[in-house]
């Protein structure tokens, strides 16, 4: 894993232990890593193997990690990949909403990555219901782009992603 990528890759491991409520501590006790390599891995300074990245994922309740070139895809229902007629306007639409904690664009601007901000009060069951009347409010739409005129405001969901490297 290169430098940038272990950096990514620790930082989100560490928004994603406090978004749970988890010590490095209590990481390295639920996923039988080292307290010291939790805390190395998080500050970018290690490049853990499969095996301990498998544990870890486990121990957070994440299904997957992909470390890919551009970007960090995960697999959990606190995380969104979007892509929009805009990346850029959407991106900072969505910084400000109340129900994201982190949103990232991608180094070539073509997904934006988004974790569930927990302590946000939804009007809806589903996360994806609300992030679609919030963005509604905001004037986008969501669809496939090719049914809204040249220009529109449109944002989908991106899904199946494969990654790229590991």
């Amino acid at each position: 894993m290169e430098k940038n990528q272990r950096i990514k890759y620790g930082s989100l491991i560490a928004d994603m232990r406090r978004i749970r409520h988890i010590t490095q501590r209590e990481l390295a006790s639920l996923s039988g890593v080292s307290y010291a390599n939790i805390s190395r891995i998080e500050l970018g300074k290690y490049s853990p193997g499969l095996d301990v990245i498998q544990r870890i994922e486990d121990a957070l309740g994440i299904e997957r990690i992909y470390v890919t070139k551009n970007n960090i895809i995960m697999g959990t229902p606190d995380f969104f990949l979007l892509g929009s007629t805009d990346n850029l306007k959407f991106l900072k639409v969505l910084q400000v909403l109340p129900c994201f904690k982190m949103v990232e664009i991608s180094k070539d601007k073509t997904i934006i990555s988004a974790i569930w901000n927990e302590d946000y009060e939804m009007e809806y069951d589903e996360p994806e219901i609300e992030i679609e009347a919030l963005l509604a409010n905001q004037n986008w739409c969501c669809g496939d782009p090719e049914e809204y005129p040249a220009g529109s405001k449109c944002w989908w969901y991106i899904m199946d992603l494969e990654p790229e490297d590991r």
